[in-house]
């Protein structure tokens, strides 16, 4: 994928540019003697050093039981001194506060004892990296003396539409790297060293960070565009990332502008993905944010004002909040999913592309299913579907129906529970099983097959903590590991706990979270 220069390249910010032009040797600035620019796509400091986001991801519960970290609270971060002018940024945190710190340390004692017989809590998550650029630049230096008296536990990384053509990479961006700092005059020195030896590499000291670039027109623009405003001064991302100040890593994108890039660039990758040859226009913000509570890890993410060929989210009837029927479904369910107004959604999208729907109500039809507004008799208003054999589904996957029928209920409220009844017998007379059971529950249509358990789901505290604060949401999925990996032949498959997720909808906004929720210390 390449993002391009747009034909008309975004403003210095609200204060203008700086005074006097850009700076041509800012304060902390200490590039090499000139040198013609060097061949584009060989950045390879650049590979170690934002290899940071994930291995950190991994990392940030090593951290919680170090002692070092509780000297580390509080400092900037690293968008206070990158371009207010970004359209993409992602960031590690590594130097919690203290309530995150205690959280990290209470998380960490729910892990499986498995899992954290893996963590060295001395290993410091920075020095395989570090040791890694170093050999990849045959540099003649060590982490332990060079590197680690003075690297910061903050890492952020930002791209935007590069003004100078010097400055781009080949996708038409220009991208710098803030490292954070704790001993400015080391960090010059390691870094100096660097720069002598690398090609590609170039820095200047701000505001306790290293701002570093792949070449001085990188740099320059990037501390120009800085001073002109920062992306925390930016109020877009100030707004969109509001709710993630507590997060160990996040990202944040522009999708409408990095799509106006690519498209300028003849790349259709972004706009394309699946390679159909159909563009899609779209627009909108995203942000996604990695938090660590003491009885869960959560992925967070939000599609902000996102449209695509100018259909927003707004344009779909939102359906009754709440995923509590989930809850409703036996005891023993290993995998369950559910959502509200599926079949107002579906008869909706049917309506708008009956093309795309004709093989599904034809065979629909077959069962006895008039579409569009058969989808109510046949998914009800909310619905839920659990399994509640977890070797059976394996077997199922692997043998293409396995050799008897697969444990599972279907709670569908609102459906026609007639109509559900014939589809039964007709799926049993058709060879594919026993006949399912087919009841009714006040206005929930329960369809049942195989044996289930008697008791809810929504009573077991691994499932409370797994889905809890999903009031708000339409959609949601739940899948227990302990039989998961019981069946592997894990050992303590009772402290893996289990993950979940769910959507929820508010106007032109999309709120989606994923949690793992171990049960170590239960």
């Amino acid at each position: 994928m390449s993002y391009p220069d747009p034909p008309n390249p975004p403003a210095w910010g609200p204060a203008g540019p700086p005074v006097g032009g850009p700076p041509s040797a800012p304060p902390g600035y200490h590039p090499s003697a000139p040198r013609p620019p060097a061949p584009r796509g060989r950045n390879l400091w650049m590979v170690p050093v934002a290899a940071v986001l994930g291995v950190s991801l991994l990392a940030t519960t090593v951290w919680a039981s170090n002692a070092f970290v509780s000297s580390l609270f509080g400092g900037a971060q690293p968008e206070t001194v990158l371009p207010g002018s970004a359209v993409v940024f992602a960031k590690v945190d590594l130097k919690p506060s203290g309530g995150q710190l205690a959280n990290y340390a209470q998380f960490v004692n729910r892990l499986p004892d498995s899992v954290k017989d893996e963590i060295d809590p001395e290993a410091d998550p920075a020095q395989e990296i570090v040791e890694s650029m170093i050999d990849d630049l045959e540099l003649d230096m060590t982490y332990e003396q060079d590197f680690e008296p003075w690297v910061g536990r903050r890492f952020g990384v930002a791209a935007w539409p590069a003004r100078n053509q010097d400055a781009a990479e080949s996708d038409g961006l220009a991208m710098a790297v803030a490292l954070a700092v704790e001993d400015e005059d080391a960090a010059t020195a390691a870094l100096g060293e660097v720069e002598d030896t690398a090609g590609e590499f170039v820095f200047a000291l701000r505001d306790g960070f290293a701002v570093l670039a792949s070449n001085d027109a990188a740099l320059t623009e990037a501390l120009a565009e800085a001073d002109a405003g920062t992306l925390a001064d930016q109020e877009a991302y100030a707004q969109d990332t509001a709710d993630l100040g507590g997060a160990a890593a996040a990202m944040w994108m522009d999708a409408g502008a990095v799509a106006d890039a690519a498209a300028a660039a003849g790349d259709t990758s972004f706009t394309d993905p699946l390679g159909t040859g159909e563009q899609v226009e779209v627009a909108g913000r995203m942000t996604v944010g990695l938090t660590v509570e003491p009885e869960y890890a959560e992925v967070r993410g939000s599609l902000l004002g996102f449209t695509a060929d100018g259909v927003s989210l707004a344009d779909y009837e939102a359906p009754e909040p709440g995923l509590d029927h989930l809850g409703d479904l036996p005891d023993d369910t290993v995998l369950a999913v559910g959502g509200n107004g599926l079949d107002a959604l579906l008869r909706q999208a049917q309506e708008e592309n009956p093309d795309d729907f004709a093989e599904i109500e034809a065979g629909l039809g077959e069962l006895g299913v008039s579409l569009p507004g058969g989808w109510t008799d046949l998914l009800g208003t909310r619905t839920a579907l659990g399994i509640t054999d977890y070797a059976g589904l394996m077997e199922g996957f692997s043998s293409y129906g396995g050799t008897g029928d697969l444990s599972m209920q279907l709670r569908a409220e609102g459906a026609d529970a007639a109509l559900l009844e014939e589809i039964s017998t007709q799926i049993a007379a058709d060879g594919y099983g026993t006949a399912p059971g087919v009841s009714a529950e006040g206005g929930t249509v329960v369809v049942s097959s195989g044996s289930t358990g008697t008791g809810r789901l929504g009573d077991d505290p691994v499932f409370q903590r797994t889905m809890q604060g999903t009031e708000t949401a339409i959609a949601g999925f739940y899948m227990d590991l302990r039989p998961v990996m019981e069946q592997s032949g894990e050992p303590g498959p009772e402290q893996w706990g289990s993950v979940g997720g769910s959507l929820a909808l508010d106007g032109a906004d999309a709120t989606f979270q994923a949690r793992w929720a171990p049960d170590g210390a239960a």
